[in-house]
């Protein structure tokens, strides 16, 4: 009988298109500990998860000796729990590191990723997307470990202009005021020719939002939006949003902190009921600087610096904490909003996104735990948390027929985790091993390899952490002098 060891490392060698790679060859069978599939909201005995050629075949599987001599095998403790893969809809890959805007870096920061169990991932807006699209094609090429990359492409919006505005209204090189329809068009065109499943649209205007979306849906590309722009004002009502067809809203469903500007909420949460949009509250990132002050010790569990340069790590240390994303009334709203929905019936539609650019020592593979953890503090009760985790994620990225739950026939992204998170949500980030495509990997393996990786290595080799912002019609302009 041969056995998976727990500090076994494997590799796909296959070629394959997109997120699809054809898996390791073989069969796995993983036997005991707790099996918690995102169908249904209880754990149970697993008696045995079979998986062959990186798709489970048979789940609660009653493994007979035949099996079990040609099979790798995994025999968990009575305290393991398997959970689906992790699915983040909103994580960014970008850094800002060197004072110079944000720019992506996959290849450190998506192991990262996968070590904390996150086995796929939707990148909400890149600056270079040649980047992730590469890293893509490479991990589907077996040249390189990390998540599935569902790519975004650019951002759709003046924000390709980054900070440089705060409104759709004001003028961005990237995604000029005078747009045209065609242009838009063939915008949405060509990143789907380059494999985009999900665009993200951010300050535009409503005029621009509705060609977007009606050439998203035909390109049967799924969209997201992040609505209000820095005048906290709405470049698209959210209401107007809905009904143009977009399928995911992040951040919030009111512009107040409660009184007259968020009277609307019931009547927005009635609406994405009825058109069943997704929300992505990324609470730990707007009310992540007060609740890691509160709570230290739930919030940082590990020394995410190391994962940087040493160079780098100097540079954030100097830079400091910025101040909080939110106030404590405007936060407190949306921890409001996130739980009226799931009060409501809206459990199906809640989704996990980290939502971390990254400016501080900070990473946003370990910031999904910080977000799971958030979630339950808003009174989401573990297993819908892990289901917005898992099975919703991937039915709103489109994806649930092959990932999302632990069901035959489905791709064996899995993770097992020490302890029972439906008890407390902090087993989930107790990781023992990820599995993706049937291929096994020992997180802290991973984690070894991505320390000191991430960031420039000094003074001197600042030219690829620094953005230039890309004119739609002509040549890269730097961002500042």
């Amino acid at each position: 009988m041969k056995r998976v060891l727990p500090l076994l490392l494997l590799v796909v060698p296959q070629l394959a298109q997109a997120q699809w790679v054809e898996a390791q060859k073989g069969e796995l069978v993983i036997r005991g500990g707790w099996l918690f599939d995102s169908v249904s909201d209880e754990r149970r005995p697993n008696s045995g998860i079979v998986i062959r050629d990186g798709k489970i075949v048979e789940v609660d599987a009653d493994v007979q000796q035949q099996v079990l001599s040609t099979a790798d095998v995994i025999d968990l403790q009575d305290s393991d729990t398997i959970l689906p893969g992790m699915i983040d809809l909103h994580a960014h890959y970008n850094f800002d590191l060197v004072d110079n805007g944000r720019v992506e870096e996959v290849v450190y920061n998506g192991i990262v990723f996968l070590a904390n169990g996150v086995t796929s991932t939707w990148s909400a807006g890149e600056y270079y997307p040649e980047r992730i699209i590469a890293q893509r094609d490479r991990i589907d090429a077996g040249e390189s470990i990390g998540p599935r990359l569902f790519a975004s492409g650019p951002y759709f919006g003046a924000f390709r202009c980054e900070y440089n505005v705060k409104t759709a209204a004001d003028e961005c090189i990237g995604w000029p005021n005078d747009i045209t329809e065609d242009e838009i068009r063939q915008e949405v065109d060509t990143w789907a020719e380059q494999g985009v499943v999900s665009i993200k649209i951010k300050q535009a205007t409503p005029g621009e939002m509705k060609i977007l979306i009606e050439q998203a849906h035909k390109r049967g590309m799924t969209t997201a939006a992040h609505l209000s722009n820095y005048n906290v004002e709405y470049d698209v009502d959210l209401r107007d949003a809905i009904l143009m067809g977009l399928d995911r809203v992040e951040h919030q469903l009111t512009l107040g902190s409660g009184g007259p500007r968020s009277a609307e909420m019931q009547q927005m949460i009635d609406l994405m009921l009825a058109h069943e949009v997704y929300y992505d509250a990324n609470l730990q990132m707007y009310g992540g600087i007060n609740e890691r002050r509160a709570h230290p010790s739930e919030m940082l569990w590990a020394d995410e610096a190391k994962y940087f340069t040493p160079y780098a790590q100097a540079l954030l240390e100097e830079r400091g904490p910025p101040p909080p994303e939110s106030d404590v009334a405007e936060f407190t709203q949306r921890v409001l909003e996130l739980k009226s929905l799931f009060d409501a019936g809206g459990a199906h539609l809640l989704i996990v996104g980290t939502d971390e650019p990254v400016y501080t020592n900070l990473l946003p593979g370990f910031a999904y735990h910080r977000e799971l953890l958030a979630m339950t503090w808003a009174g989401i009760p573990p297993s819908a948390v892990l289901k917005a985790a898992t099975i919703n994620g991937a039915r709103a990225l489109g994806i649930d027929a092959r990932l999302g739950s632990i069901e035959a026939g489905k791709l064996a992204d899995l993770v097992v985790v020490s302890g029972d998170p439906l008890d407390d949500i902090k087993a989930a980030r107790n990781i023992r091993f990820v599995i993706r495509d049937g291929v096994v990997h020992d997180p802290a393996a991973l984690l070894r390899s991505a320390e000191g990786k991430i960031g420039p290595v000094g003074q001197d080799d600042h030219a690829e952490w620094e953005l230039e912002i890309r004119s739609l019609r002509g040549d890269p302009v730097p961002l500042s002098p």
